[in-house]
């Protein structure tokens, strides 16, 4: 959940801004932190800010599910190979290529534990 899903306003509500032109709701935030959708004369604008969170809750749940099929350190071992050390929210990789490497190995071992049931 997302504290303000259609939030245009300064910090502490102290007055309505336009967020295609004040992207940090006054100094506040870093810029576009604020803004999962963006308002647009049919309905809301999403951003691509929304579209990286649907991406992380899918993550997710392929994660869940890969625990649930093979278990947490395995799921864990799995997800950190290749890795120096241990995965945390202050180590880790910075590189695309690596994440991409990551949830394609996480769907092959998914795909692979529900053929053998």
């Amino acid at each position: 959940m997302h504290w303000g899903y259609n939030f245009w306003y300064r910090q502490y509500s102290a007055g309505a801004i336009d967020p295609f032109r004040v992207t940090d709701e006054g100094h506040a935030f870093p810029s576009g932190d604020a803004f999962l959708v963006y308002p647009g004369p049919d309905g809301p604008i999403e951003s691509i800010r929304l579209e990286v969170l649907f991406e992380e809750l899918q993550d997710l749940r392929a994660l869940q599910s890969l625990e649930s099929l093979i278990g947490r350190e395995a799921t864990v071992g799995l997800l950190e190979v290749d890795l120096e050390g241990e995965l945390t929210f202050k180590s880790y990789p910075e590189d695309a290529g690596w994440l991409l490497a990551a949830r394609e190995r996480i769907n092959r071992a998914i795909a692979e534990h529900r053929e053998g049931k």
